[in-house]
């Protein structure tokens, strides 16, 4: 088995660097490659120069063990990374028959005419092996250079991910003598790193001697816990010793562990939804529709979910909602009576099971009560009674919106778990 086997991404576009095109790419194959038993040593985004992209080519291939480039395969003259590439292995460029029968085959399919410019798609450096592109026109490229190997990819992410898929990485483990390696995620709610840290701090050290690395992934409202362990695939401790310790792990941290693998929380609250054949409906003010297009974007959607409503001013939560004037004659719009009534009525209006409102500031001003800015009141209708909680967040308003839905979502799924 190798060891150090490294792998630099190199992601090609002045689009990705003046902002205008997100690079989801290097992020895609950071992941992906790391499922493998690979490890990423740098992550780079460069400009469509011919001089810049040689120079990062020659410094990869001489510290990478595989280098994967992305972007500048297109038709178009800005698109120069096949041509570069051809000229740093002193190569010229021939016609792929394969390639040009595909691409050919891609533009009759779609009753598109194919311009002479499509048809140089098919030309590829000599000493390169094709990588075919099921998904798009332009193909990939496998090169070798004293044992480094250079990979050459489209930077539309379906045609990459398709490559990647189908052919790169089981080529890429074919040619190189892969470590094994395994992974255990938990997904834990509602808490930051700080205090998870904190709670973990003697496990950790058991976790480590043990040789088994252990990740913080924090977001907002969420932190990933990432347990990896490489060795070989025969070895009968090798999942099992992991495995073990991600459950000491959910018993120090108890009920802010949600899941055991790498999932969203609506998607582990609609399943158990959907376990226990209850409906959901939804009121909110403060996180604006949120937790509604969280759940209605899982599958099966239609069988939890019975409907919603955003009724973001007072008027609206007493002429469409139903909540009663003299309750928000007498309280604060931001309030636990507001939050109760809005989650009766509304599991009212609905007929559901289960009924969540969320009323709050979520800032960065308040002009409208003294209440200070994060405070959201989250009430949770279910079949016996209702309850209603208080959480005072921070000033940033997209991540209290965020933030104010997970915990939402967090009160359902262990009020349905009788937690």
């Amino acid at each position: 088995m190798k060891k150090n086997i490294s792998i630099d991404i190199i992601c090609i576009g002045d689009e990705l660097l003046i902002g205008q095109t997100i690079n989801t790419n290097a992020a895609w194959i950071g992941a992906e490659v790391n499922q493998w038993g690979l490890k990423v040593r740098r992550s780079i985004s460069i400009s469509d120069d011919a001089q810049q992209i040689k120079e990062e080519i020659a410094e990869s291939l001489r510290k990478a063990s595989v280098t994967l480039i992305t972007g500048g395969l297109g038709p178009t003259k800005d698109d120069i990374t096949k041509k570069t590439i051809c000229d740093f292995f002193e190569d010229v460029l021939i016609e792929d028959k394969d390639t040009l029968e595909r691409v050919t085959q891609f533009f009759q399919s779609r009753n598109l005419p194919m311009l002479e410019v499509n048809t140089l798609q098919a030309m590829v450096p000599s000493k390169c092996h094709v990588i075919p592109n099921f998904n798009g026109t332009a193909p990939g490229m496998w090169l070798e250079k004293n044992g480094h190997f250079l990979i050459s990819m489209p930077g539309v992410p379906y045609e990459m991910k398709g490559m990647m898929s189908q052919t790169i990485l089981p080529k890429i483990a074919q040619v190189l003598q892969l470590p094994s390696i395994f992974h255990h995620t938990i997904m834990t709610v509602g808490v930051g790193e700080s205090f998870i840290a904190d709670q973990l701090s003697s496990l950790e050290e058991e976790i480590t001697s043990a040789g088994i690395a252990l990740a913080y992934l924090p977001s907002p409202g969420i932190v990933k816990l990432r347990l990896s362990s490489y060795g070989h695939q025969t070895d009968a401790n090798f999942q099992s010793v992991i495995e073990l310790y991600a459950d000491k792990i959910e018993k120090s941290l108890g009920d802010i562990v949600y899941a055991h693998t790498d999932v969203s929380l609506q998607s582990v609250v609609s399943q158990l939804l959907q376990q226990h054949q209850k409906t959901i409906s939804i009121a909110e003010s403060c996180t604006g529709g949120m937790i509604q297009s969280w759940l209605t974007s899982i599958e099966g959607a239609s069988q939890i979910f019975n409907g919603g409503i955003t009724p973001y001013l007072k008027e609206i939560k007493h002429s469409i909602l139903g909540v009663d004037a003299d309750i928000l004659a007498q309280h604060d719009a931001v309030s636990e009576p507001v939050a109760t009534a809005m989650a009766l009525a509304c599991k009212q209006i609905f007929q559901s099971d289960y009924a969540i409102a969320t009323t709050g500031y979520a800032g960065p001003g308040n002009e409208e009560s003294e209440i200070p800015v994060g405070t959201v009141f989250i009430a949770l209708a279910t079949p016996e009674n209702v309850t209603c909680h208080q959480f005072q967040l921070g000033k940033n308003r997209e991540r209290n919106i965020r933030t104010a839905s997970l915990h939402a979502l967090n009160l359902l799924r262990l009020n349905i778990l009788n937690k």
